[in-house]
Order: C-alpha cells, then sequence, then structure tokens
C-alpha cells in the first residue's frame, strides 16, 4: 500500500504555487511541432455497464439509461513523452487515452456527450509568489500546453460526432494557477480562444448557440467569467459554474473583484435554477472546485467545525461588513440545491484527482439533499492512476444510476474498469443517490478508499473529511 510523498505533493494543483519541475519551460521547437500531432484512434470497443432501475420515486424510462463521459485534470505536458508517478500527463500517455476515449465514445451503448471539468495544462514553475504567467515567453509553453488539449478535445468529441461542455479548471487561466478566467493584457484573452472556431467554438462543442433543438446553449449571459448553462438532451439543463471564482485562494486579472464576481455567479446560478423548475426541467451541476472541505489540507483523523480557509475549498466570502447580514457562498450554495432538490439531479466536479464522492446537506445539518461525483485525474500528480468515467443516468428523473471507472497503471497500457454500484454495495435497483444518502460515513468512506486512488494502493491520509459538504464550512 503506498502512501502520499510529502515532497512530491509539492506539484498539489490545490496550492497556488503548484509546479512540475520536470516538465518545465521547455524551448525546444521540436516538442512545439509534435504537441499538435497527439491524435484520436477512434474503434470499436463494448462497454460492460449494468443497467439499474430508477429510485423509487420514479420509475425508469422504458428506452433505458443514458450515457455520458465525464473527464477531469489531464494536465498535459506536450514537452515530455514520459509519465512518472507525482508527474503530470505526458504525450504518450495522453495519446494513449485519446485512443481509449475514442473507443468509448464508438461502444455500444454510446455515450451521448462529454463533461470535461478542468484542468488542462501541466503545471508550471511559479515566477512570482503569486504565479502569475505575464504575455510573452513566460506564458508560451502553458499556452501551448492549453491548446493542444482543446484541439485534441475537440478532435475526439468531432469523431464521435457528440458535443463536449468545459468548466474552468483552476490551472486553466492564461494568467496562471488561480487566476480569473479572463486577463487583462495580452491577447488571447481567455483560455477557450486558443482553440478558435467561428461555427463550434468552446466552452460548448457540437452545440447550437441558443435554444431551439437539444443540445443547446441556454445561458452564456457573461462568457468573460466562464460559467454557462446548456440543454444536452430534452429536460435536463446543465449549470456549468466556474468555482475558480470561488475558491479560497483566487486573483482577479479582468477588472472585477472576487467577491463582487462570485456574488454575480451565485445570483445567476439561482436565476437558472429558476428558470428550469418553469421550464421543468432537471438540472446537473457541473464544476471544477467542490464545495467543502480538502481532505488532504485537513490532514487529521478528526475533521474540524471551522475550518480555516486553507482546509475549506471555497473561500468564506462574502465578508460582512458592518451590522449588514451576508450569507457565504457555500451556505447559499447549499440553500439552492436545498430549494430546488426536486429539480438537481446530480453534482458533477474534479480537481482533487482522486474518484471521490460527496454528500450535500441542507441548512438543517441533518438532510442530504444531493451527491456530487469526481471524475479522477488523467494526470497520476497525486500518485492516483490514470482515470475517467462512464455515467449512466435514468433518461426520465436524470438520476445518476452508476458510474463505471476506466483506468490504467503507468506500466501497463491495458485499460481495466470498476463501478461504484459493486464497489459501494448498493442495493439493486437504487440510483446513486439512494445508496450513498443511506450509508453511514464510515461505511462510505471504508468503501470509497477502496478506490480513492484509482486502484493505486491507500491515500495516506484521513479522506472522510472531504465527504460531508455542509453549512458553515
Amino acid at each position: 500500500m503506498k502512501s502520499l510523498n510529502a515532497v512530491s505533493r509539492q506539484c498539489n494543483s490545490r496550492s497556488a504555487k503548484a509546479f512540475n519541475t520536470a516538465s518545465g519551460f521547455s524551448t525546444r521547437a521540436r516538442w512545439r511541432r509534435l504537441c499538435t500531432t497527439i491524435l484520436c484512434l477512434p474503434l470499436s470497443l463494448a462497454i460492460n455497464s449494468t443497467s439499474f432501475a430508477d429510485n423509487p420515486s420514479s420509475q425508469a424510462s422504458s428506452s433505458g439509461p443514458g450515457y455520458f463521459l465525464h473527464l477531469s485534470d489531464v494536465h498535459l505536458d506536450t514537452y515530455s513523452d514520459t509519465t512518472t508517478y507525482g508527474g503530470d500527463t505526458g504525450r504518450a500517455l495522453w495519446a494513449d487515452t485519446q485512443a481509449k476515449l475514442g473507443q468509448v465514445l464508438m461502444a455500444s451503448p454510446k455515450p451521448e456527450f462529454i463533461v470535461y471539468t478542468g484542468d488542462l495544462p501541466a503545471h508550471y514553475h511559479c515566477p512570482d509568489n503569486r504565479c502569475y504567467l505575464p504575455p510573452g515567453a513566460p506564458r508560451t509553453d502553458h499556452n501551448t500546453n492549453i491548446a493542444t488539449i482543446l484541439n485534441n478535445m475537440r478532435s475526439v468529441a468531432d469523431a464521435a460526432g457528440v458535443p463536449l461542455f468545459y468548466s474552468p479548471g483552476n490551472n486553466d487561466s492564461l494568467g496562471g494557477d488561480y487566476f480569473s478566467f479572463t486577463t487583462d493584457e495580452g491577447k488571447p484573452k481567455t483560455p477557450i480562444q486558443l482553440s478558435p472556431s467561428q461555427n463550434n467554438p468552446y466552452p460548448a462543442l457540437n452545440t447550437a448557440a441558443s435554444c431551439g433543438s437539444a443540445p443547446c446553449i441556454v445561458s452564456n449571459a457573461h462568457p468573460q467569467f466562464g460559467y454557462y448553462s446548456v440543454r444536452p438532451v430534452a429536460g435536463l439543463r446543465i449549470v456549468a459554474l466556474n468555482s475558480i471564482i470561488l475558491g479560497h485562494t483566487y486573483h482577479s486579472r479582468d477588472g472585477t473583484s472576487q467577491t463582487e464576481a462570485g456574488n454575480q455567479q451565485m445570483d445567476w446560478m439561482e436565476s437558472e435554477l429558476l428558470s428550469a423548475k418553469n421550464a421543468g426541467e432537471k438540472v446537473w451541476l457541473i464544476m471544477h472546485i467542490p464545495p467543502g472541505l480538502d481532505a488532504y489540507a485537513v490532514n487529521s483523523a478528526t475533521c474540524p467545525t471551522s475550518p480555516t480557509a486553507s482546509q475549506a475549498m471555497w473561500a468564506h466570502l462574502p465578508r460582512q461588513t458592518g451590522n449588514q447580514p451576508v450569507v457565504q457562498w457555500l451556505d447559499r450554495f447549499i440553500s439552492a440545491v436545498e430549494t430546488y432538490q426536486p429539480y438537481i439531479s446530480g453534482v458533477l466536479y474534479g480537481h482533487t484527482h482522486m474518484d471521490e464522492v460527496r454528500r450535500i446537506y441542507g441548512s438543517d445539518n441533518q438532510t442530504i439533499t444531493a451527491v456530487a461525483l469526481s471524475a479522477p485525474g488523467i494526470t497520476p500528480q497525486h500518485y492516483n492512476n490514470p482515470g475517467f468515467k462512464v455515467v449512466s443516468y435514468d433518461t426520465a428523473s436524470k438520476e445518476f444510476l452508476n458510474a463505471v471507472t476506466h483506468y490504467r497503471t503507468l506500466s501497463d497500457k491495458t485499460w481495466s474498469t470498476y463501478d461504484l454500484q459493486s464497489t459501494f454495495g448498493c442495493t439493486t435497483g437504487s440510483t446513486l443517490f439512494d445508496c450513498f444518502k443511506g450509508q453511514s460515513l464510515g461505511n462510505l468512506n471504508t468503501d470509497m478508499d477502496k478506490v480513492f486512488t484509482v486502484m493505486n494502493g491507500d491515500a495516506g491520509y484521513n479522506t472522510s473529511c472531504g465527504i460531508e459538504v455542509r453549512p458553515g464550512q
């Protein structure tokens, strides 16, 4: 059983000083040419996935479940061919992953769309104490990594003929780690502008720019902030948040303060939930940084009830000024999920690189109102194995039914699978929400630890602190 190495965890993407010294900033022209040649090689491969009935409150659709692919945290280093545990994704691993994605997307049952929950490029050595990358040479390699993976994912989605929905990660800003989605100097100003397409632009590929028939964009009123909503299939709205704005570390380079940007995003999210309710749609909330605690930062046998700023995933904002009462973003999010619980069918996130689950509690701190699923990283930087998920959902209720994780080790190119229903011993016919809601924290944590590092041994710390998302964290 392997424990995490403290030195190697300097590369932790949750730190504003994250870097990968092995990749560095190379200027070798041949790697620049090679970085654009990684191809997707779609093949035909059947997915061994099990169908499950819906929860008792809603009968499963007679047409069977739907499927989508959930991918996150590739952290591509186009200047390295090799990949090591504790390092970022090199070209060879990424090429093999693209081939596997192509196989899965052409399999039967075919995933209908792709959700990518952030973090595109490799980590980098911080040039200053805020890790800011000014325009010009310091930003060049960072931009190359971002452009390569955006273009590669466009090819993967186009080859399969499916939409792709992207939400920003903390490493994705052109300004550097934990910077605003839009930067105020240099061109381009946002990461998605590195993969331009007039007819098929990011953040939602193969999706109509305005809504008629699905897939279509419902709202993209604030593109400078990177959040939007889409209708991937009839009856479902994906609300894609930019949770970097809400994070405990954030540097604004777009002229808008973190508090103002965060408040505006929360206003927009609540309006989207109300709009979806009025339209009779179910909702999935997707984001990069999840709400709750960072279990690795807590690193304690006892989970804190009043976490420090660094132990919480989201900032303790907005702050109270004078006697004016304020509701911090986490509590506002919890209240919104509670209010619209009949319409929220799932939450998806990335960032931790691990295969984990979270349970979101209501304002009473007793009632579980939603369950969140992560996608593990493709990068093995946190000593996890590379992996991604195919999630099945009921086409009527849009509740998650199961998730099959495809993974491989660095020494063996053979991809293997496991699924959450089996891992957590779910009752036949239950949704993942019902399965996870009904378990004790101890049992849920024990089962989660079986796959937390994507089958690469013990995490080496108390992972339970990240499971429960409660008011006041």
